[in-house]
């Protein structure tokens, strides 16, 4: 989901508490929303291919003895997108980046999450995680050419914007339509 689906999901309901989870089990109340970031990656995959995309990032904490805190509840939407106007303003947010969130989810490390949905649910605004996976874009590649499929999930796919002649031939355009790279490509081998 992109920055400006997420914060206009959050605006839609300003008054209703805001209960980040993945899976079934909710975080734990008292969140605190720690930092917002603008995160550029420049990459390089196995296949020698470069890739460049950005995201924004949304750090939540979770005090570690916020069960002996009474009235810690989540916070707002509106108050979380109240923080994020104020940061807006000092470090204007790019809309159209991917939004993921990076949290400790009950007695999980801290890991970043994709957003997959938002839904009311019991009074609450749910924002329900997947955790982030670890990919081969030069496998994905392979597979694509052979099946003329494109660059694994469209998520993905949207989330990265390496051009075409970054990508040495292989994977797909921005058209989301196969590239097919000579036999002897380095990501296609």
């Amino acid at each position: 989901m992109n920055t400006s689906a997420f914060l206009t999901a959050l605006r839609a309901h300003p008054a209703l508490p805001l209960v980040f989870r993945s899976g079934s089990a909710p975080l734990a109340s008292g969140y605190h929303l720690t930092e917002v970031k603008r995160v550029s990656y420049e990459t390089m995959d196995c296949g020698a291919m470069t890739h460049r995309w950005a995201e924004t990032q949304f750090e939540l904490w979770v005090p570690p003895l916020v069960g002996g805190l009474p009235g810690r509840g989540p916070m707002s939407a509106g108050k979380f997108t109240a923080i994020i106007d104020r940061v807006d303003k000092e470090l204007p947010l790019d809309d159209e980046t991917e939004a993921r969130v990076h949290a400790s989810l009950g007695a999980h490390p801290a890991a970043l999450y994709d957003i997959a949905a938002l839904h009311v649910h019991e009074g609450q605004l749910l924002v329900e995680l997947t955790p982030d996976r670890t990919r081969c874009k030069s496998a994905e590649r392979r597979v694509a050419s052979l099946t003329g499929g494109c660059c694994g999930s469209a998520a993905s796919a949207a989330a990265d914007t390496s051009s075409p002649t970054e990508s040495a031939g292989c994977g797909c355009d921005h058209d989301n339509r196969p590239v097919v790279a000579s036999p002897s490509s380095a990501c296609c081998t």
